[in-house]
């Protein structure tokens, strides 16, 4: 069995005291850089630790176990469970933010206009341009809060690209830098670099499908408090049709996909 280890950040002294079982701790109570919220922490690890290349290492947020349901004794024999040659084991929420959507760029752009643009500028920039808004994302691509567990060749590839992005916003000032660094109206003002590099893991995987993945069922996991949670059926079958967009590539399961997106959007 692959070694699989497992972090729970800790961002105050309540979620300090409500480690769950079994993880290790990420201490980011006194955070240099609390706007890059977890991405900090989890890259001071990634910098400073050496890891074995046939080890599993994830990263969870305290609500971690809420939103998935999932113990760490149950995450662990998931990901044990996965396959020798798997390279990421996934554990994502909010089925239908990731259904109705045909990619995790155009789900945010609905809540926070101007995201797809600055995300596409950035992806220009550091030389991997990317049409964001035509990719085809389904629910072995799509992962919300960085709730997945991988081995480190993919967290290596997800901290060079997410590296670029700390340089910039970090950097000096620039347009590219302030349409990153723009204020969302996520609550505590969330800047939209954190929403950006909370969705690399997914890009990385869409772009390069060498990448092996195994993923919980996002079904299982906790839906969004939008009224779109109402419509169980359709997110199954929108996903449904985005996989089979990506396998057969027919215009009819696109078509079809929309008509249920526009329909309820």
């Amino acid at each position: 069995m692959n070694q699989v280890n497992l972090y729970h950040i800790a961002y105050s002294p309540e979620t300090l005291q409500q480690v769950p079982l079994g993880y290790g701790i990420l201490n980011n109570l006194d955070s240099e850089k609390n706007d890059w919220r977890e991405y900090w922490p989890i890259r001071n690890f990634l910098l400073k630790e050496t890891l074995d290349d046939a080890s599993y290492y994830g990263f969870f947020s305290p609500r971690f176990q809420e939103k998935t349901g999932l113990t760490h004794a149950q995450v662990t024999e998931f990901v044990q469970n996965a396959g020798s040659d798997i390279d990421l084991v996934s554990f994502s929420p909010q089925p239908d933010m990731g259904a109705f959507f045909l990619n995790i760029f155009e789900q945010e752009e609905l809540f926070e206009p101007g995201f797809t643009d600055a995300c596409e500028a950035f992806f220009k920039a550091i030389g991997m341009p990317l049409p964001l808004s035509a990719l085809v994302m389904d629910s072995r691509q799509i992962i919300f809060s960085n709730y997945f567990v991988a081995r480190p060749a993919f967290w290596r590839e997800w901290l060079r690209i997410n590296e670029q992005l700390f340089a910039i916003c970090e950097g000096p000032d620039s347009e590219l830098k302030q349409a990153l660094i723009h204020e969302t109206p996520y609550p505590g003002a969330v800047q939209r670099k954190v929403f950006l590099m909370e969705r690399i893991a997914s890009v990385l995987l869409t772009v390069n499908p060498a990448w092996k993945v195994r993923a919980y069922n996002t079904f299982q996991c906790a839906w969004s408090a939008s009224r779109l949670n109402q419509f169980k059926l359709e997110a199954v079958l929108s996903d449904a049709l985005k996989i089979a967009i990506k396998e057969q590539g027919f215009a009819d399961y696109h078509d079809a996909f929309a008509t249920i997106r526009d329909r309820l959007r």
